[in-house]
């Protein structure tokens, strides 16, 4: 406002106009006012952060003239004042005292232990031998379906060699003649028996196929053939960990010709092998449909139990080392200590102290 405006203003106006400036005038101070102390209060923090940096990095001066507030640091052979609320004057003298303790008292806790037997010891020792023979087990059962696995593919082989016989297709179609209905365990429609088995197949490789299994590394066992799929896929970035033989994703089922045989081997009595094969074309043998997947499939689900087992056997056996040289270690020899009031008594499990 100019001062020829402000003179023709009404006398209460004119009041109000001077009276404005004031309160413009202190609002800004006491912002000016803030500001200064807040960064005296930042100053102040950071001033104090240093000290506390610069004590616990040098020991701390202080005033000769008060004795009284002296006190030495404890480290060996040190005669500087300690920090504060500390023993030490530096870390540095912390670790030389205690190195000192560890290397005074340690020897002796090692021939108090090696003294008296350990229960816990002598468990571990039995539970290693268990694991050990639970391991033998195991890689003798995994050898054994490799050879059974080396087997079957001999069988199957010897069963595609058969020649096609019709006369047991007639035979076949004649016996078979009953229309039995069953309902499919995957999609519960009413079936014949003569085609269960390809409906149901075809069923669980539909909705086998909308769930994935996978993982981000590839499988690396020695000496094991034919085993998961580990087919990468780039989407999800990982391996697939179905088997090979049922993987219905990656894996399909080859075409059959006309004069491709079954060939697969005929029992008796259920589990008893006549040594005979089934020589019906393969495409119209209802009753040993997918016979090789399935024979594969069971013999490799085999070996990966074998596998998983030997795997948690091994991580028992990690855990068991693991607790033996914890048990023995320098933490635990400097915490515990067993008193034996009967020089005598050797074998601390019967005395009854601890």
């Amino acid at each position: 406002m100019s001062d020829k405006e402000f003179l023709f203003l009404d006398p209460t106006l004119q009041k109000q106009a001077v009276n404005l400036n004031p309160m413009k005038n202190k609002v800004e101070l006491k912002k000016q006012k803030q500001k200064q102390k807040q960064k005296q209060k930042q100053k102040q923090k950071q001033k104090h952060k240093h000290r506390h940096m610069d004590k616990w990095k040098q020991p701390q001066q202080v005033d000769v003239k008060d004795p009284a507030s002296l006190q030495q640091c404890l480290g060996p052979g040190c005669v500087h004042p300690t920090r504060p609320h500390s023993k030490y004057c530096s870390d540095d003298c912390g670790m030389k005292l205690a190195a000192d303790r560890i290397y005074e008292i340690l020897p002796q806790r090692i021939r108090q232990w090696q003294k008296s037997p350990c229960i816990a010891e002598e468990h571990s020792k039995k539970m290693l031998e268990r694991i050990h023979r639970e391991q033998q087990e195991a890689q003798t059962r995994l050898k054994d379906m490799e050879c059974h696995f080396h087997e079957l593919e001999a069988i199957i082989l010897r069963g595609k060699q058969q020649t096609v016989c019709h006369d047991e297709e007639s035979n076949k179609g004649a016996r078979n003649n009953t229309n039995v209905k069953i309902f499919c365990v995957s999609c519960g429609k009413s079936i014949s028996t003569q085609v269960a088995l390809r409906h149901m197949e075809h069923c669980f490789s539909k909705y086998e196929c909308q769930a994935s299994f996978g993982s981000k590394y590839p499988t690396c066992i020695e000496g094991t053939t034919r085993l998961f799929c580990d087919v990468y896929n780039p989407k999800t970035e990982t391996y697939c960990k179905r088997l090979q033989v049922l993987c219905p994703e990656h894996s399909q089922d080859p075409k059959v010709s006309n004069d491709e045989v079954c060939g697969c081997p005929l029992v008796r009595n259920v589990f008893e092998l006549t040594g005979d094969f089934c020589r019906l074309p393969k495409r119209l043998c209802n009753l040993h449909y997918c016979w090789e997947k399935l024979r594969r499939a069971e013999v490799d689900l085999e070996r990966v139990r074998a596998l998983h087992k030997l795997e948690e056997l091994f991580e028992q056996e990690r855990k068991v080392h693991m607790a033996m040289t914890n048990r023995a270690g320098l933490l635990a020899l400097m915490l515990h200590e067993t008193i034996q009031h009967d020089p005598h008594t050797t074998d601390l499990r019967y005395s009854g102290v601890s």
